[in-house]
């Protein structure tokens, strides 16, 4: 399995571990109490026709609670071991952040004080870990998250494929080099020197002929 050491703080997944963790067991444990009540005694003239929805609710919160424990258990466990991507991750903040959202919700109708706490912290959470888990993916996407399998490529030049950059600031460039045409065709011969002494002769012109345009013709 591909390594992913990527950026997640333990500032914000700790704290919502924690929290979380401790949360879930005090439903879990709640939810636990009430189930062995309602089979030591028998609370149907208490309910009365609610007596099926109360069992079935809190055998639904301990399959939630049990299941949020398993999923910041493999949260951790992945992330100390640099093998957590960061899509998984986000995926898994927003299955925790939707449930905690409903139940939230849910609570809220039926003015119950004290889930409306527990569940608050719990939505709180794993909104948290929710935000930090789409920074994450949008930097990657973007290719300025530094970390795990990808790395920015460095291109001291200054080039993308197709796009000219600026120069960055500090950095130097040379100088262009001598872009003059030079044309293939021969260049003419220098001048030649007489003598020593430096004199120029003129081309000799054949005899019978006359120099009109710098070109020799005959007569």
């Amino acid at each position: 399995m591909a390594k992913h050491d990527y950026p997640y703080k333990k500032s914000v997944n700790v704290t919502a571990w924690i929290l979380q963790i401790l949360v879930c067991i005090v439903l879990l444990a709640a939810s636990a109490w009430l189930l062995w009540i309602s089979e030591q005694q028998d609370l149907d003239d208490l309910l009365g026709d609610y007596n099926g929805i109360f069992t079935a609710s809190a055998g639904l919160q301990i399959g939630i609670t049990g299941l949020n424990i398993v999923m910041n258990v493999v949260e951790i466990i992945l992330i100390s071991q640099k093998r957590m991507p960061p899509g998984l991750f986000l995926t898994s903040a927003c299955i925790k952040t939707g449930i905690w959202g409903i139940i939230f919700i849910l609570n809220a109708i039926a003015h119950s004080a004290l889930s409306i706490i527990l569940t608050i912290v719990l939505f709180a959470s794993s909104l948290t870990q929710l935000i930090h888990a789409a920074i994450i993916v949008h930097r990657k996407r973007r290719g300025t998250l530094t970390g795990g399998n990808y790395a920015p490529a460095v291109n001291p030049q200054g080039f993308e494929e197709g796009v000219y950059a600026q120069p960055a600031p500090g950095y130097y460039y040379p100088p262009p080099t001598n872009t003059e045409y030079k044309s293939p065709a021969a260049s003419p011969p220098p001048p030649q020197y007489g003598n020593p002494a430096g004199d120029v002769y003129a081309p000799q012109v054949p005899a019978g002929s006359y120099e009109l345009d710098s070109r020799a013709r005959n007569l």
